[in-house]
């Protein structure tokens, strides 16, 4: 194989795929990124077996792509990386020889690295018929960013690690619960969906997908087959394996009626309990912060023995229902007012031991639940 390439356009495509690199494993060939050239087209893959990316560039007139000779190798992608960020803002010519050997030469620069037989690559998953659903790239990443903080980082429930995606005709709706705290959202379809699906898609792989969406608008496909699915992204493709099992019916913990509402400025809520935070960042505390509902007014507080304490006085935009106490983990709300993008929160409580609901206000496509930290 031999091809030449300006830096920038195969520095992009290498960095594209990484995010893929198996970061530990006892197989070298997934340390590795499968560089493949074709008449018109280089392609860079990444396959841990779990995720797996997929890009290509075809020849322009930027990137000056000129493939000399077709062929295919498996670089170390620490490494490719590095050199091709290390080297000159120019033309690349890569060159494997037959024993693997590859050189990349770069104005006064070479590089020699050894490679791997592309032949031991593992493959991809095939998705041949699929069902599919399209999605704008601003409603994915609305998706993703509303509900992926709210999974498990503990592998004692591994269904709990994942987002669960529900897609019926008319919308489809992510959600992810850790058991103390839940985010949901649902988008509309644009146009009838002809498929119905429901998966759980690891959160670790939407993380990195998010990283992956363009600020510039496109329409992504998504497929699935019974144990993979596959986001196409332009030219980037990007697949990850589905996590087997049942999901927890969430429905059922979703409160449908309230005691108490308040609505709240979002920007300000945020940085009073940002600031409370400050003192109940203390290993005894659990993040713990105090919140007192009364006379259209938010008491927010917290205290440490070993810091001090701290208290602030908000006034909410309206109030209905009861006068309140209740104490929670001030991550978790943070965690969950950063997904809210309106200027006004609508809160939901059902006394101070019940999980409470945070809305953008007037919206009801989305939510956030967060359970309470019992007040000794």
């Amino acid at each position: 194989m031999k091809f030449s390439v300006q830096q920038d356009a195969l520095l992009n495509i290498v960095q594209i795929a990484s995010k893929a690199v198996a970061s530990r494993t006892t197989k070298n060939v997934l340390l590795g990124i499968l560089l493949e050239a074709t008449e018109n087209t280089l392609t860079a893959t990444a396959y841990d077996t779990e995720l797996g990316i997929q890009t290509h560039i075809q020849t322009t007139d930027d990137n000056h792509l000129l493939v000399d000779e077709p062929g295919s190798i498996v670089l170390p992608a620490r490494y490719l990386l590095e050199v091709v960020k290390k080297l000159p803002a120019q033309s690349v010519t890569c060159q494997v020889h037959d024993n693997y050997t590859t050189d990349i030469h770069s104005g006064q620069v070479d590089f020699h690295l050894h490679g791997i037989d592309a032949a031991e690559f593992p493959k991809l998953p095939v998705f041949h018929n699929a069902q599919s659903i399209q999605l704008s790239s601003s409603d994915l990443r609305n998706l993703i960013r509303w509900t992926h903080f709210a999974t498990s980082t503990s592998e004692v429930r591994p269904i709990l690690t994942g987002i669960h995606l529900q897609s019926s005709e008319t919308q489809i709706t992510f959600t992810a619960t850790d058991g103390l705290r839940l985010g949901t959202k649902s988008i509309i379809y644009e146009a009838p969906q002809a498929n119905v699906w429901d998966a759980i898609l690891p959160a670790k792989s939407l993380i990195e997908l998010l990283k992956l969406i363009s600020d510039e608008e496109q329409t992504i496909s998504i497929q699935f087959t019974s144990s993979h699915s596959l986001f196409s992204l332009g030219g980037t493709l990007f697949y990850t394996r589905l996590i087997d099992g049942a999901y927890p019916d969430t429905t059922r913990i979703v409160p449908t009626v309230h005691r108490t509402e308040v609505i709240v400025p979002h920007n300000e809520f945020t940085d009073a309990i940002d600031r409370a935070a400050l003192i109940a960042r203390d290993r005894d505390s659990n993040n713990m912060i105090r919140m007192e509902v009364k006379d259209s007014e938010l008491v927010i507080s917290s205290s440490s023995p070993e810091i001090g304490n701290v208290s602030e006085s908000l006034q909410v935009l309206s109030q209905s229902g009861e006068d309140l106490m209740i104490a929670f983990n001030a991550k978790y709300v943070l965690d969950a007012l950063k997904a809210l993008n309106q200027d006004e929160v609508s809160i939901h409580f059902n006394g101070a031991n019940q999980a409470f609901v945070l809305k953008e206000h007037g919206q009801e496509d989305g939510l956030q639940l967060i359970s309470p930290v019992l007040m000794r």
